[in-house]
């Protein structure tokens, strides 16, 4: 209701200075260009109308770092509450029992070996180019 009464005052008020000021006429400068003869109304009218543009474009602004803050809000509230549910299952949950590591023992596979048979390169361990390609490509 507040809002439209000000428009109203704001409109009557412009109705009034235009009234009054109809006849009268200025010079312009407009980036280095002169304009004679403008009319005051058109003057105060442009004005107000870039002022107004101006307004819109802070206005927008300031809502989308609005919206922005509070979806950050929003994500800040959700991952607090992940981490809550987090706690409440590990303090809920019983802690796994500890067991050694297995070794690291290889394991044949395969034929079994021949008493005798003198072992092939590749049962003897990794090649040199599995050792490369492992160096390589296998990150650390």
């Amino acid at each position: 209701m507040g809002r439209i009464i000000v428009t109203v005052v704001l409109v009557v008020v412009f109705a009034v200075f235009v009234a009054l000021n109809i006849g009268f006429t200025t010079s312009v400068n407009l980036f280095g260009r002169r304009f004679d003869d403008v009319q005051v109304v058109s003057v105060v009218a442009l004005s107000f109308a870039a002022g107004v543009v101006c307004s819109l474009f802070i206005y927008i602004g300031r809502s989308l770092n609005r919206r922005e803050k509070r979806g950050l809000a929003d994500r800040d509230r959700v991952l607090a509450e992940r981490e809550k549910t987090l706690a409440r299952r590990q303090a809920g949950a019983k802690p796994a029992p500890k067991s050694p590591p297995e070794p690291d023992i290889p394991r044949k596979s395969g034929r079994q070996e021949i008493a005798g048979e003198p072992e092939s390169s590749a049962k003897r361990g990794r090649t040199i180019l599995e050792k490369l390609r492992d160096f390589f490509i296998t990150p650390p």
